[in-house]
Parts: structure tokens; sequence; C-alpha cells
């Protein structure tokens, strides 16, 4: 799929002879697109990033089907078409990739230099490639689905128990090729099974969501990576995180779930604890000096049993607690 996106960008600008194209895959009825690439200066970006497109003029692409040129500015230092005149020295060509059943499934937007004249053969040659490219994009948008049922659970919007598993495999080998430190956090909610029994499956599906979006908003975006590891567990990889960064972030998740109140159909608030086990893969020899050479990197397999031993030792403390393997 990378490499088909990266071959549309090409040939896109230099068809257009453009210094910055940008890709993006069209919503059904739902005013967002998604941007999968970017082409800049011969250098190329592959990207997952939201943008609306509702009240601009690519809604008008979207409807009229129509290939055309707007005044450009640059949104997040790519180009953007915009209804205003500015001052910018480019404009936006927007064209339309058009599926076999006349629906609009991306738009490329071409940069060009207000004086540049594209000649009318590359016009007509952008055109007729409309449809093909059109075809590729609803292989895009299909591989992209089938990756999101693949990796993400959909109860909770988190990656799934086997997505983890394979990154993490992923990071071990790195760290075992050019070094470096990994940690995770097992993360259990505490008597999960009597808020089912007290409370139903809706109120436990809107505990499991809110702790997924606590935990999303807590780590960092696109660094590190969490999932839903069980039934009420949730597992958090943290690359280049040593033991202390992931125990402070594990005292920062417990203590916002333990001041999270959820709101129920009784008449008393529902309030939920967490208790989390932390591990990291570097095996220490505390006999001697901290930074002495030379640690033993763990393997998967061990670096998850130690989170779990640790998280088992949190909930026999009394849980609501956090339990490092140091």
């Amino acid at each position: 799929m990378k490499q088909l996106i990266k071959y549309v960008l090409n040939t896109l600008a230099e068809l257009a002879q453009s210094e910055q194209v940008v890709l993006l895959t069209v919503g059904i009825n739902n005013g967002l697109g998604m941007i999968v690439g970017v082409f800049k200066q011969g250098e190329i970006t592959l990207t997952n990033k939201r943008i609306k497109l509702k009240g601009t003029p690519l809604e008008v692409i979207i409807s009229t089907k129509q290939t055309k040129n707007y005044p450009g500015i640059l949104l997040e230092s790519i180009p953007f078409p915009s209804y205003k005149q500015t001052l910018n020295d480019f404009v936006c060509l927007c064209l339309p990739l058009i599926n076999d059943k006349n629906q609009v499934v991306g738009i490329a937007i071409l940069e060009q230099k207000i004086d540049a004249n594209l000649f009318n053969f590359r016009l007509k040659t952008l055109d007729m490639l409309r449809s093909m490219i059109g075809l590729s994009m609803e292989i895009i948008i299909e591989n992209k689905r089938l990756y999101q049922i693949a990796t993400i659970d959909t109860a909770t919007n988190l990656h799934t128990k086997h997505y983890f598993e394979t990154r993490l495999e992923e990071e071990i080998k790195r760290i075992n090729r050019h070094g470096g430190v990994v940690s995770l956090l097992l993360i259990d909610i505490d008597h999960f099974s009597e808020v089912n029994e007290n409370y139903g499956y809706q109120q436990t599906s809107k505990v499991l969501k809110e702790i997924s979006r606590l935990l999303i908003h807590s780590v960092r975006n696109s660094i590190d990576l969490p999932c839903r590891y069980g039934t009420k567990q949730f597992m958090v990889l943290l690359p280049n995180t040593d033991v202390d960064g992931a125990y402070i972030l594990a005292e920062r998740i417990r203590r916002s779930c333990e001041d999270c109140i959820f709101a129920t159909t009784k008449e008393a608030p529902l309030k939920v604890t967490v208790s989390i086990g932390v591990a990291h893969n570097v095996d220490i020899d505390h006999s001697q000096k901290i930074d002495t050479k030379g640690h033993q990197s763990l393997s998967k397999e061990e670096l998850i049993y130690r989170t779990d031993l640790m998280l088992s030792a949190a909930k026999q403390a009394g849980r609501n607690k956090v339990m490092v393997w140091w």
C-alpha cells in the first residue's frame, strides 16, 4: 500500500510539474478526509491525518466532480485550497479522483505557481488518469479498513493484543540490535465483575471507553502504544522509557482513574480504580553499580511475565496500587 501511495504521488507530481502534492481519501457523507501522503520537493511523507472538508473548496470538488483551481494557502505547511485570494505565489489545482461508480473517493491537491502554464496535454492526461487513480484510492481505502479491523479493538478504539505483541517483538529486536530501553504497564480494572453485576453491560462499556480515553490522553501520541490486553486489562508499550519514567506515568494514570466519577442510572455515582504492574527490559545486576555496562535485555515473554507478576503484587497489596519490577 505504501508503494502504491508513493507511485501515485510521484506520477501526479511529474505530470503536473508540481513541487508539492497532497493525496487524501474522502469519507462518505461525514465531511472528513484523510491525508495519506504528501509529496514535497522530491520527498514523500506518508501519514494518516484527518482533515475537515466541510466548508472548504474541497466540498465543492466532491459535489461537482470537476477539476478546479483555487487560491492556495499553507495549512500546517502543506498546500490547501481557499475561497479567499491570498498573497501566496501559488494556486491549488484540485483533482477529484473518481471510482467506477462515479463517486469521489479521493482528491489530489497539486501546487501550481501562479504564472505557470500547465500545458493542455498534461491536463488531459491528468483527467484521463483520474479514474485509474480513483481505483488505486479504493484499494488504499479498503486496505486501511482491513488494517483497522485487524489492529483496532472496536469497543475501546485501542490497539488489539495481537498488534501490541507484534510491536513489542519489533521493539525488542530493535533494542537487541541498537541498544535502548522499553517499559510496559499492565493495567487491570479493580472489581470489574462487581461493576458488571451491579450496573450492567452498558455501564461497564462506558467504563472501558472512559479508561481507554484516559490512556490515550495520558501517553505520548505516535510514540507510546496503549492496547486492550484482556476483558478488563490494558497494556501500554513505552519505547525509550526507563522504569522511573514508566512508574511516574503509571501513578498519573492510577490517580486519574481514582479521581474519575461515572454517572449512572442509580442514585450513587460510580468510582473505579485500577491496579498497575510495571516492568522494563533491562535486567540489572543490583550487586554492581547502576551504570555498569552489559545489562542483559529480556525477551518479550519474560518482560510480559514480570509485568504480570507486578500486577498480581499490586492486587495482593490491596488494589489501586502501582508495583514495579526495579
